[in-house]
């Protein structure tokens, strides 16, 4: 009897042992598949992870390599036409600069091409009592900016010419510095140029600047008489320390691309001035046209409005240089 009982205890155990493993079984084939699957997406996650990483890396690096790419490209332009710190590129937050309106454009920029037509007007040798106004009056009208390379001399002749320092700064326009004196002989003596004379007049022009403006003001841009191309032109041996100075003082110089010959040879009337616009300016996309503001060029004020008109049927937009 006790046998009986026994067996029979056995083989319940034996029958729920088998039970259990046909369960366990049963659960394996059913959960296996989607814990695999789920190891699987996970691993395609990470793996989505470190692909994405890796692509944002990449175009950070393509980013970078295009930006540089893309200065090497303008600033072998601008050699041609522009002397520029190659560290000034970085935006400046510097209060005391001279602050940049939506259309002002930095010089080292100015001829990075974007695809759109841009003319920078650009008036030297002023401020006059007598051409300046006309000039100003011309840009307010047409709601056009202009950069003005003012002469530290011109400026402190008289009160109404300090007042159009003022004036031309007010109305958005960009100055840029022309040295105090314009004298060639001073400047340029024996046709190489003078650094310590240059920046010395630069300096000066500056303080006027700043008696006029507030302490505040500063301008980085230069124009050099008679043009940055015509030292490169003579072979000007202190160029390259010329060059180290701006550097250091985080100047730059610009010249021009275009030019009304406003100042050269017999004196023409504004249709004439305006046909040397046309002409110099050609098919550029990117052009600095020089112009002159000072005492006996009303015929340059009377061209202007033409040259603006000319211009913006062509398809120029208008830009100030900083």
């Amino acid at each position: 009897m006790l046998n009986n009982i026994i067996n029979k205890h056995n083989s319940e155990k034996k029958i729920i042992s088998l039970f259990i493993c046909i369960l366990v079984l049963i659960l394996l084939f059913v959960f296996m598949p989607s814990l695999s699957l789920n190891n699987k997406l996970k691993t395609k996650t990470t793996k989505k992870v470190k692909v994405s990483t890796s692509k944002i890396a990449l175009s950070k690096s393509n980013n970078f390599i295009n930006t540089n790419t893309s200065k090497s490209k303008s600033n072998s332009f601008i050699s041609n036409n522009v002397e520029a710190d190659s560290n000034i590129s970085k935006p400046n937050l510097d209060s005391s600069k001279q602050p940049i309106p939506s259309y002002g454009v930095k010089v080292e920029d100015a001829f990075k091409e974007d695809g759109k037509k841009t003319a920078y007007l650009t008036f030297d040798d002023g401020p006059s009592t007598t051409v300046t106004p006309s000039i100003l009056n011309t840009l307010k009208n047409y709601n056009t900016h202009a950069t003005f390379f003012l002469l530290g001399q011109v400026i402190e002749e008289n009160q109404n010419s300090k007042y159009l320092v003022k004036r031309i700064f007010d109305e958005g326009n960009s100055i840029g510095n022309h040295t105090y004196s314009h004298n060639l002989k001073l400047l340029y003596p024996n046709n190489i140029l003078n650094i310590n004379q240059f920046m010395s007049e630069v300096d000066r022009t500056s303080n006027i600047l700043k008696g006029i403006l507030g302490q505040s003001f500063s301008t980085r841009v230069i124009r050099m008489p008679g043009g940055y191309m015509s030292r490169v032109y003579y072979k000007d041996p202190n160029l390259a320390n010329f060059k180290n100075t701006l550097s250091q003082r985080k100047m730059v110089t610009i010249d021009w691309t275009a030019y009304d010959f406003d100042a050269e040879g017999v004196k023409k009337n504004a249709y004439e001035l305006l046909n040397n616009v046309k002409t110099s300016v050609g098919k550029k996309n990117k052009v600095v046209i020089l112009m002159h503001d000072t005492y006996g060029k009303e015929e340059t004020a009377k061209a202007l409005p033409m040259i603006i008109d000319y211009l913006k049927s062509t398809g120029y937009e208008f830009k100030t240089l900083y």
